[in-house]
């Protein structure tokens, strides 16, 4: 059973529907019982006699009539949005509430409509600016972001005559004035709206620009009277680097709505104009950085050039000096000039890691598919005098055919298979090779049965020339891991080790599937998310 809104007088109900500052309607059976004023100027009638009696569905666009029914047993009022018909044909957009009243003792529904065409149209325009904002956000320099921003103005928004200046020093320059490139500049330090804005960062609201001190004629090409205007400046970090003008030649052209529009729209520019800055900022870093890896270019030059030739020289001449006067030489002697055939030699070998070293990452390598098979017998064949002297076993099940630069892949493995060799006091030196292969990587392993690794020491071996051997019992620089390290990092790989002190260790190192053709490797996500929990287990 719907309860009824009953009013105690029909007339003195009257006098307080037609105070509304809503169109009202009352609709029994479909038909127009009663209208205020506001709903015969709302609907573009001259009297309320020309709607009573008139079936409501006829004032209903067609796309909405469907909202005048209600369902049954329900008598909470009801609010929609829907254009009612005009009498020249047009229509207008209202906010209706609907309520069940007893009307004349007949159930009748009550209709308020409010009209809210200038908020839809204010809905429309926010909606243009946050769309723009997600172009402009692509935009690549100050330039594009001011031809753009004019546009929306002009087209979305629907402004005629648009200023954009940029704050520069003690005055503001306009570059941009209704879409034409011009120049014009305004000290900061002087009279006026658009300074006034800058000087105190709040828009500025001018319905008569009469009756403002501060006031000074545009400089715009046409040079139109200007009455009303807006100005918004453009904020970054709180400091105003630009300003947005829109003029009128009415009076009272633009209002609060506007106001929030172009301090929205204000917001979006001022955040494309700092991604702009960065970006910039990052170009100049990348020059910088390509610069810098000229530069190191040829300082790799000079070391392996003018460094190298010495040491050659030093550890040739001691050669042959040990070789003439071996005999003429005592034991001190000769301990003293092997020294330096020995230093000479690490030295070489240091500087040779080095310029390894500096080259992983560079782009002068071309992806290949790489069988890591042969890549295995090459190494087996550099160290074979090795293998035979300690009697060593180099055991492989089978490697797969992967992507990558072979020089580097190589450099992963022979490091590894170098390490597990050299670093071992077994009677029978063993070198296990094994693979995983995942989505979209491949996990590798190089297993030895070595003196190991401490836990603790785990992370200071993939440090450059960090030794773990004080007494340098065992040969090399201790460069061989950090190479390792930077080949598969550059991938987007990762490498980690498993030991126990005495009984061995195992390397393990992932590699993506998909390696681009620029010399350094793609980065893959997944895989890395993969790797770790990898670790975790």
């Amino acid at each position: 059973m719907v309860e009824l809104i009953q009013f105690p007088n029909l007339e003195t109900t009257k006098q307080f529907l037609e105070a509304s500052r809503d169109a009202v309607f009352i609709i029994f059976d479909e038909k127009i019982e009663y209208v205020n004023d506001r709903a015969v100027k709302l609907l573009g009638f001259s009297e309320a006699s020309e709607i009573i009696g008139k079936w409501s569905c006829e004032f209903i666009f067609q796309d909405d009539k469907n909202v005048q029914y209600r369902p049954a047993g329900k008598n909470t009022p009801f609010r929609y949005e829907l254009k009612l018909r005009r009498r020249d044909g047009s229509t207008v957009d209202v906010e209706t509430q609907i309520s069940i009243i007893e009307w004349g003792e007949k159930p009748s529904s009550l209709v308020f409509s409010r009209d809210i065409t200038e908020r839809k149209l204010f809905e429309a325009k926010l909606d243009a600016i946050h769309k723009h904002a997600v172009k402009i956000n692509k935009i690549e320099n100050p330039e594009e972001l001011v031809k753009s921003t004019i546009e929306i103005l002009k087209r979305e928004l629907g402004f005629d005559i648009v200023e954009f200046g940029f704050v520069e020093g003690d005055s503001v320059s306009y570059t941009t004035i209704n879409g034409h490139r011009t120049i014009r500049e305004i000290p900061i330090n002087g009279i006026g709206i658009t300074v006034r804005a800058i000087n105190t960062g709040e828009a500025q609201l001018v319905h008569d620009a009469r009756k403002e001190q501060d006031f000074t004629s545009s400089q715009i090409i046409s040079d139109p009277v200007i009455l009303s205007m807006l100005c918004v400046p453009i904020k970054v970090n709180d400091t105003v680097i630009g300003i947005i003008n829109i003029e009128s030649e009415r009076l009272n052209a633009f209002d609060e709505n506007d106001k929030k529009l172009l301090e929205t729209l204000a917001e979006h520019v001022a955040s494309s104009f700092t991604i702009i800055l960065e970006k910039e900022k990052l170009m100049k870093s990348l020059r910088e950085l390509g610069d810098l890896n000229r530069e190191l270019d040829e300082y790799t030059y000079i070391v392996s050039h003018d460094l190298k030739a010495p040491l050659r020289s030093i550890q040739a001449f001691s050669e042959f000096l040990l070789e003439e006067t071996i005999t003429k030489l005592n034991d001190d002697e000769k301990d003293y000039l092997g020294k330096i055939i020995g230093a000479s030699k690490r030295m070489t070998e240091l500087i040779e890691d080095l310029l390894l070293l500096s080259r992983v990452n560079r782009k002068f390598l071309d992806v290949e598919l790489v069988d890591l098979n042969e890549i295995i017998k090459e190494i087996e064949a550099d160290l074979q005098s090795l293998i035979t002297e300690k009697k060593a076993k180099v055991l492989n099940n089978g490697l797969p055919k992967i992507k990558g630069h072979r020089v580097w892949l190589k450099q992963i493995f022979s490091n590894l298979i170098n390490n597990g060799l050299k670093f071992n006091e077994s009677s029978a030196p063993t070198i296990h090779l094994a693979f995983e292969e995942h989505y979209d990587y491949y996990i590798f392993n190089v297993k030895d049965n070595g003196i190991g690794i401490k836990e603790e020491d785990y992370e200071n071996i993939f440090k450059l020339f960090q030794r773990l051997d004080p007494q340098n019992k065992y040969l090399g620089t201790g460069a061989g891991l950090t190479i390792c390290k930077k080949i598969v990092e550059s991938y987007g790989g990762r490498i980690w080790v498993e030991s126990r002190h005495g009984l061995g260790s195992t390397f393990y190192f992932s590699i993506p599937k998909n390696v681009y053709n620029e010399g350094a490797p793609g980065h893959s996500p997944i895989m890395e998310e993969h790797v770790q929990q990898e670790i975790l287990e």
